[in-house]
């Protein structure tokens, strides 16, 4: 007697990209769910579906209730996520927020939600595991079931403990050794069950019975999408005795005790972007939204504690529209349409929790005689770092190194601010101050050479010629002819020409550079300011039309659309010449994880389908990848670094970039051809990211603090007089022994704050944080749930793990 088959089958779906085809589906389904006894199916929609289809279209979710009460054992809810994203290419609290927003849609709606995590496209990293069980989850499936953007690490086994990063354990069914792994293909399961047996030509599900007949209980799944035609497999499965239909809630019980090991690390998760495309406009777009709710709460946080309301509703407003601009569709397919709705929609909603918290802040920070302005730290460790904020009238600050500038009838003023951790203090303003004057910051026009405390800097018409360290002269990096911007435009290899203008002060320099890449005018400006080691850079391209990027890449022959978009290195590319030995290697963030990579990926431009042709990634050593390609990301920052240092670069949604030897290659713009739709730009396109030179003494840890200053700087505000009562304060004091416990999120909710620390280290630590107002009283899940009391204001974490503790104000 044959042994069981098992079937999990999920319609892949939802309101983004799939909005017109929703409703029809779920009317087969109701007409399949009666014709076909055995059929039991699922719903894979990112949770933001039944929220906006409650605005737009509540026939659907009248119709997904029917399915559920009409069929409670048969149709499962497959959401685990609240806007289907590519979890790799998203903020740490982005990822939470997925989670959290997911359940509590889910259980608004139709009071159910999964018990055992699972996805359709790229959502996992070495992290998962912690946070999904933090949010009440059992299980998962350790698969990508559409692998056209990410990949996992496959087992020789059917079920096993899945440890993370942190060493939790999560029971999971893995993707099984040679059932796929590669970019641009399935999983041969999903293959099946959406192709056959329509396409007679493909492997049946016999033919995975024999090919997997060594895993007990054997699992055929398929999350994919819900325009697949599979009616034709659900007839046939009706005629076979030993095919069963289950849901996600059947896995824990089928499957039992896990004894099998599953470690993974952080580069087991294989994820490719096609960084640039768009303009980067999607990417950019997607990371101001989650900073700027990310600072909107913490802001809020604070004028909460000091009597202010919690904007708990407008705040998740934010969240929804961000969290659905990051759906993998929005930015894999270049759904503009969406993105340019749901983006501003998101950053009008953070904008007035920003607005409404400073305002209450001002009120109590404002004093009778001076004016001021107030700078909070919004991070639990100490930053300094010169802030922005625009004047009516010239004034300067009369307690910090400042300057000023006038812009079309107003003025911009800049001060070198340094907080403690979780600190808000005021600067006060005089309107007859004056600023000393130094010659440290200098440029010489006819040498090109700029100099300031930190840097020597050798500009040409190329762009760079090098950028040295100001006090050893070490070279950081060396571009040679000095082209500072490189790509391909209308297939030619082109490289940035122009004219630099400088302005330099007391306190700082600004570069401009001028000119053009090819048909491509653009304008790129480096700040460098005293007291930063940090450069922030910002470049636009205006764009008319052009191809950029190249297609003709696999041997001379045109190549696959699939490929196209991840040859970085030919894009329009930020270009570093980084002055590093062969010993070099790759450091960068992921969520909750700050990783290392030594090797480099050998591509192949082979694509595999349910076939013997199994892509695999062969690590090499750094010597052998000098003569290879390296494509990585780091979510807020990315480093190359020998024994004696390296240069990071800090960026704002341009999260890519190849490696070839020592030079590094940052895409910035992609206009050609593409799987999921072409998009030959016309406009302006624009990226901010910041270049951090760094030493042998600065860790990953300390690289991390200093790219999460840059992505969430300081807040601050102008406070014109009035009848406040405070100059300064302290949310609390934080100290931590051992490990890099780092505070990654702040929030009100209903009477209480949630504080979010990681442990971004391999060492334990404790923490004492006493709050200056509330009580600090639990830890709790990511859902707010209490896990463990609180009485003396400390708590412990182990390597890497992530906590959240309730301050009850």
């Amino acid at each position: 007697m044959s042994k069981d088959l098992h079937i999990l089958t999920y319609d892949h779906g939802g309101y983004v990209l799939w909005k017109d085809r929703v409703k029809p589906r779920l009317k087969d389904l109701l007409r399949w769910l009666e014709k076909y006894p055995k059929l039991r199916i699922g719903l894979d929609y990112e949770s933001f579906t039944f929220d906006i289809f409650e605005e737009e279209d509540p026939e659907i979710n009248e119709l997904i209730k029917e399915l559920f009460e009409k069929y409670p054992d048969r149709v499962g809810m497959g959401a685990t996520t609240y806007g289907q994203p590519l979890a790799l290419t998203i903020s740490e609290e982005s990822n939470v927020r997925q989670l959290i927003y997911a359940i509590r849609t889910n259980l608004r709606h139709f009071n159910k939600t999964p018990n055992v995590y699972c996805i359709s496209e790229f959502a996992l990293h070495n992290q998962t595991p912690q946070l999904i069980k933090k949010c009440g989850y059992d299980a998962a499936i350790l698969r990508s079931h559409v692998m056209g953007y990410g990949y996992t690490k496959t087992f020789d086994s059917p079920w096993g403990k899945w440890k993370g990063k942190d060493g939790t354990i999560v029971p999971a069914v893995p993707t099984y050794d040679k059932m796929g792994r590669g970019f641009n293909c399935t999983t041969v399961d999903n293959w099946i069950l959406t192709r056959w047996p329509v396409d007679s030509d493909l492997y049946s599900l016999e033919d995975f019975e024999e090919m997997f007949s060594q895993y007990e209980p054997l699992l055929a799944s398929r999350y994919d999408d819900l325009t697949q035609p599979i009616e034709d497999l659900t007839a046939y499965v009706e005629t076979k005795d030993n095919y069963k239909y289950i849901l996600l809630e059947d896995i824990p019980a089928l499957y039992g005790e896990p004894q099998d090991e599953y470690d993974t690390d952080d580069n087991d998760f294989h994820v490719q972007m096609p960084w640039g495309y768009c303009g980067n406009e999607i990417f950019n777009g997607c990371r101001e939204g989650e900073l700027q709710v990310v600072q909107g709460e913490k802001i809020n946080s604070l004028s909460r504690i000091l009597g202010g309301e919690a904007l708990q509703k407008t705040t998740e407003e934010a969240w929804k529209y961000i969290l659905a601009a990051e759906h993998h569709d929005v930015t894999i397919c270049g759904l503009l349409d969406l993105s340019r709705r749901f983006i501003p929609l998101s950053l009008d909603y953070s904008q007035k929790v920003l607005d409404d918290s400073l305002t209450h802040l001002v009120s109590r920070f404002a004093d009778k005689e001076k004016e001021k302005i107030f700078v909070y730290n919004p991070h639990s460790f100490p930053v300094k770092q010169w802030v922005k904020l625009p004047l009516s009238e010239k004034a300067l600050t009369e307690d910090a190194p400042c300057r000023i500038t006038e812009a079309a009838n107003s003025f911009v003023l800049e001060v070198l601010c340094e907080i403690p951790p979780l600190t808000a203090r005021t600067y006060n303003l005089n309107k007859k101050q004056t600023t000393e004057k130094t010659e440290d910051f200098s440029y010489n026009d006819t040498e090109g050479i700029l100099k300031t405390p930190e840097y020597t800097v050798k500009l040409t018409e190329n762009g760079i010629a090098y950028l040295s360290d100001g006090r050893t002269m070490r070279r950081l990096f060396n571009n040679g002819n000095g082209s500072i911007f490189r790509g391909y435009i209308e297939g030619t290899e082109e490289f940035s020409r122009g004219k630099w203008s400088v302005k330099t002060d007391s306190h700082g320099a600004t570069a401009l550079f001028k000119g053009c890449i090819g048909t491509v005018p653009f304008e790129f400006t480096m700040d460098f300011r005293r007291g930063e080691k940090r450069i922030d850079c910002h470049s636009s391209f205006t764009v008319n039309g052009e191809h950029i990027g190249r297609t003709d890449i696999t041997q001379g022959k045109p190549a696959p659309l699939t490929v196209n978009g991840h040859h970085h290195e030919d894009k329009l590319c930020l270009d570093l010449n980084v002055c590093v030995d062969s010993s070099r290697t790759m450091h960068r963030d992921l969520p909750f994880a700050l990783s290392q990579w030594n090797g480099a990926l050998r591509k192949t431009e082979e694509y595999w389908y349910p076939d013997d042709r199994i892509i695999l990634d062969t690590e090499v050593s750094p010597e052998e990848s000098f003569d290879n390609t390296t494509y990585y990301h780091g979510i807020y920052w990315l480093s190359v670094k020998d024994e004696n240092g390296g240069i990071a670069v800090f960026n704002k949604g341009s999260m890519g970039c190849s490696l070839h030897g020592n030079d590094l290659r940052i895409p910035l713009i992609y206009s050609n051809l593409y799987l999921c739709g072409d998009r030959i730009l016309n406009g302006t396109f624009s990226s901010d990211f910041a270049i951090y030179p760094f030493g042998a003494e600065e860790s990953d840890g300390d690289i991390h603090k200093k790219a999460m200053a840059y992505e969430y700087p300081l807040i601050s505000t102008y406070v014109p007089c009035g009848n406040g009562d405070m100059t300064d304060f302290s949310v609390g004091q934080i100290s931590c022994d051992g490990g890099e416990v780092i505070l990654t999120a702040m929030y009100p909710e209903e009477e209480h704050l949630l504080v979010r620390f990681c442990n971004f280290s391999d060492d334990n630590s404790a923490v004492t944080f006493t709050p200056t107002v509330g009580k600090l009283t639990a830890e709790t899940d990511l859902l707010g749930n209490v896990t463990k009391a609180i009485s003396d204001n400390s708590f412990t974490f182990t390597p890497w793990e992530i906590k959240t503790v309730k301050i009850e104000l």
